[in-house]
């Protein structure tokens, strides 16, 4: 795909904790222009004040030198002065009742990251004891009953976690990491915490070298963050279907198999993106395979009309679905006609009509495999009546033709990566009836602020942060001007777990001093 346009502790303790409704008035939404487009629902809610996730001011000398915040922003904390949890090699780690199998990946993680302070493995033991590390068991009355959510006491006789579910708990643990104002002390904290957007992804490309930087980012950024899905983009992996078409640099089944698993394990859902109509030049410029374009003297659009052509496209989508596994597929689909003539060789199928025969086709056919589909939604918009966002329609009639033929069980993915105070591309989408949206932001700060609390209004389910930057992945990147959309991801982590936020240049942090931190 080319680089696209720009366009707790105790009750009486939880109730002292500060809620997101202090944040609203210091980060309301600003006014868009009068539009006919559906009103957007209130600012959500986007995280306690800045001032109470620093530990900079508490008066206990040893915290107050270590000036410790807490990304993403948790929905409500209460963080104390005086003496902390004090870890030590004898500390317990105590595990109440029979963790499922994702339920111990948060004890694995937690296992792992105190090993790595102490030098050796805390005991794991059945039953409750005092100065303890605790995880499991009944859940705790204060525990939010929303997804993902998680309840998190910190004192200096014991900390509790607990989760409104296996990722909640996983979560938790992360908070935990980022309490630590010495190597074995833990600040004393209570944290009721929630995720205000259930997709919270990253998308990369792949290649053969992937594989470690990939896992690196995983384990050092993403998963620390509570950044829960990936999407990879794979077209140019070494496919069974027909390895000659791979590039020199292709990464292998066995490469992206071990990915998803190491992903998987700390709670990332991986997907597999593979563009299905346009941006067809990974299989369409290679060799006899021209013969399958709409336009056969620009192979970038596929010939829909051409049983051959999507038989053997079906083969490649259907492999890379077998190995993912994943609950739903990304086929692509943007800026089909951006290239070439569209139609072409399926005149007199009008354009919007061969647009929607792709969709149907990859609905239908990912219906029988019991899964959904994403779609990038640019085809369904036409930018002058969403401006300032993007779209790629050519004519309103197009676009609101694309709209109400695409089937309403269809995910729309709205990229949009200006940075606009509001974005009624995804309040035109809402309007019309889809249920499931996302957006998908790129690097610029004030985008991924404002494209997070743009989707957050419409009750969409997240957004997707995108790379960019070539084909091929590897940590080169990061030797270039380009790491820019890597150390976006810490803003990406903060914005949408809040749904949007206080504008970056009033973050207590820097995403580059964040990412070279934990990079390092």
């Amino acid at each position: 795909m080319a680089i696209k346009s720009l366009g707790t502790e105790s009750n009486s303790l939880l109730t002292t904790t500060l809620l997101l409704s202090v944040l609203g008035a210091s980060c309301r939404r600003s006014e868009l222009p009068q539009s006919t487009l559906p009103s957007p629902l209130p600012t959500p809610d986007e995280g306690v004040p800045l001032s109470q996730v620093t530990l900079a001011a508490l008066p206990r000398a040893s915290v107050a030198t270590v000036p410790l915040v807490l990304i993403p922003r948790p929905k409500e904390v209460s963080l104390r002065g005086g003496v902390g949890f004090a870890l030590r090699p004898e500390t317990p780690l105590v595990v109440l009742g029979n963790l499922t199998s994702q339920e111990k990946r948060a004890l694995t993680a937690l296992q792992e990251a105190l090993k790595a302070r102490l030098g050796q493995p805390l005991k794991v033991v059945s039953t409750p004891a005092p100065n303890a590390i605790t995880l499991g068991g009944p859940r705790h009355p204060d525990t939010p009953l929303k997804p993902e959510g998680y309840l998190l006491t910190v004192r200096k006789d014991g900390v509790q976690l607990f989760g409104s579910d296996a990722r909640g708990l996983f979560w938790a643990v992360q908070t935990l990491l980022q309490l630590f104002t010495s190597p074995a002390e833990i600040a004393s904290a209570s944290i009721r915490d929630w995720p205000t957007l259930s997709l919270r992804a990253v998308h990369l490309f792949h290649g053969h070298r992937a594989l470690p930087f990939h896992q690196k980012l995983i384990e050092r950024l993403l998963a620390p963050l509570k950044l829960n899905a990936l999407f990879l983009q794979v077209e140019q992996a070494r496919w069974d279907a027909d390895p000659s078409v791979a590039p020199p640099w292709a990464g292998t089944k066995v490469q992206l198999r071990e990915e998803i698993a190491f992903a998987r394990e700390r709670n990332m859902t991986v997907y597999p993106l593979l563009q299905s109509l346009g941006h067809m030049g990974w299989l369409l410029g290679r060799g006899s395979y021209s013969r399958f374009a709409e336009d056969p003297a620009t192979p970038y659009t596929l010939c829909l009309n051409d049983p051959a052509a999507v038989a053997s496209l079906e083969r490649f989508v259907a492999e890379a679905d077998d190995l993912f596994q994943a609950p739903a597929f990304h086929v692509g689909l943007d800026e089909v006609a951006m290239k070439g003539r569209f139609p072409y060789r399926s005149r007199p199928t009008a354009a919007p009509d061969l647009f929607l025969k792709g969709v149907q086709h990859w609905r239908d056919f990912f219906a029988a495999r019991g899964k959904p589909i994403y779609v990038w939604a640019d085809m369904a918009l036409h930018a002058p009546e969403v401006n300032p966002s993007f779209g790629t329609a050519p004519h309103a009639t197009d676009a609101a033709k694309i709209r109400a033929g695409i089937p309403k069980d269809v995910i729309l993915a709205d990229w949009q990566y200006g940075e606009h105070e509001g974005f009624p591309s995804l309040r035109q989408l809402k309007g019309a009836g889809f249920p499931k949206l996302a957006a998908a932001s790129w690097y610029r700060p004030k985008n991924i602020q404002m494209l997070s609390r743009a989707a957050a209004q419409v009750g969409a389910q997240g957004l997707i942060q995108t790379t960019w930057c070539g084909y091929e992945s590897s940590e080169d990147i990061l030797k270039t001007q380009e790491k820019r959309q890597f150390t976006a991801m810490v803003l990406a982590a903060e914005y949408f777990w809040n749904g949007g936020g206080p504008a970056p240049s009033e973050l207590p942090f820097s995403p580059e001093a964040v990412f070279n931190e934990r990079w390092a």
